[in-house]
């Protein structure tokens, strides 16, 4: 299975995660939301600090197996009826690399 490009991917995990961490106001009463915490993502890249700390996820015990897991390790989020798995380096800042995803009709992949 080959995965879309991943570098629109990862703009909408930037967008959605600066759409969460910008200010927002109360649709109710039209008052500003005050933020606990701004993260910049101005050089692109997310990290898995970043992803730990503001993506609800699971910690997978392996990866698919495309996947070098002497270099890499893998996190697991549910959405728009999909199974994405994030795909981080070991070395460095974590970057992360890839994600891949799977649809649920199946239920969920096992690896």
């Amino acid at each position: 299975m080959t995965c879309p490009p991943l570098a629109p991917r990862l703009a909408l995990v930037a967008l959605l995660i600066s759409a969460g961490v910008t200010q927002a106001s109360d649709a109710g009463t039209g008052y500003a939301v005050p933020r606990a915490e701004a993260i910049s993502l101005s050089d692109g890249r997310m990290t898995y600090e970043l992803f730990e700390t503001s993506i609800e996820h699971v910690d997978l015990p392996g990866c698919p197996a495309d996947v070098d897991e002497e270099r890499h390790f893998c996190r697991l989020t549910l959405a728009a009826e999909r199974a994405h798995v994030f795909v981080f380096a070991l070395d460095g800042d974590q970057p992360l690399v890839a994600i891949h995803s799977y649809d649920l009709e199946a239920g969920l992949p096992g690896f």
